[in-house]
């Protein structure tokens, strides 16, 4: 796989990443998409195996290559995802090794069933997984920049907002799966039960279930309203396709039937978006 080929696939498979990372200078721009395409590795992992002792062993697989990545003297497998990432490593601002293995933890989440134990995790999740890929290339964009409480605040918030999202726009793939992103608390109290949720039945108690995760996303947007001036415009290449959650969010909170697909925004539109947000600072 050459380097082009490499950037096709996280135009392919995080394709607002992608966008977002054209706002940034050409040498950064390699650098996050290395990044990108790692995650994008590790999280088609648990939905490419119909058995999960193959995912674990392939999760395993993934940790060992990043140890490899960081002895001393590096050892770098002959696989594209990880010779890019090879160059990040000693990078100012680079991810390090502990930052990767948590990527990949993260990821075992999504080879069980059953849903979150409490919003505390789901909340934890949500960190691990896109909060986490937002700091590092926050990091790889301003290897120099001092975050801040306020900072810090946002850029969590902003990860926050942006894997709450995603959840919301995989909610029906979620629940027939098996592993709906609600908490047991919310499967309780709103009288459906994993059965339903998997095959898309009782559509108003998957709304009421749902409920929860739609605050929880609206919850960080607020942070991330009040917080967001404190955001360099340096890092909007690693941070700017979080304006396109809101109108996942929107979305969500008309719905009426959780299990419906939801609409495709056009990519023009989203280029217009992330443009807009570039010029007036609001992610």
């Amino acid at each position: 796989m050459s380097a082009d080929s490499l950037i096709d696939t996280v135009r392919r498979d995080d394709p607002d990443r992608y966008l977002a990372a054209l706002f940034a200078p050409e040498t950064v721009r390699a650098r996050l998409w290395a990044l990108y395409a790692f995650n994008a590795e590790i999280a088609r992992i648990p939905a490419s195996v119909t058995e999960p002792v193959i995912g674990e062993m392939r999760l395993a697989w993934a940790r060992d290559a990043v140890s490899d990545l960081y002895a001393s003297p590096p050892r770098v497998r002959r696989h594209p995802v990880y010779e890019a990432l090879a160059a990040l490593r000693g990078q100012s601002g680079g991810p390090v090794q502990d930052d990767l293995a948590v990527m990949i933890e993260a990821r075992n989440a999504d080879l069980g069933e059953g849903a979150f134990p409490d919003a505390a995790e789901r909340e934890a999740y949500v960190d691990r997984t896109s909060g986490l890929v937002m700091r590092l290339a926050a990091g790889i964009c301003a290897p120099d920049w001092q975050a801040g409480e306020e900072g810090h605040a946002a850029l969590i918030a902003a990860g926050r907002l942006w894997g709450y999202a995603g959840l919301l726009r995989q909610f029906t793939r979620l629940c027939a799966a098996g592993r709906p992103p609600i908490t047991g608390q919310e499967l309780a109290v709103s009288g459906a039960s994993l059965e339903v949720l998997r095959r898309g039945l009782q559509p108003d108690k998957a709304l009421l279930a749902r409920g929860g995760l739609v605050d929880a996303a609206r919850g960080a947007a607020a942070v991330l309203d009040a917080s967001r001036k404190s955001l360099p415009a340096e890092i909007f290449p690693a941070i700017g396709y979080v304006r396109l959650a809101r109108p996942v969010l929107k979305a969500a909170a008309r719905q009426t039937n959780p299990y419906a697909p939801a609409a495709q925004t056009p990519l023009i539109l989203r280029q217009l978006r992330l443009l807009g947000a570039s010029l007036t600072g609001r992610v």
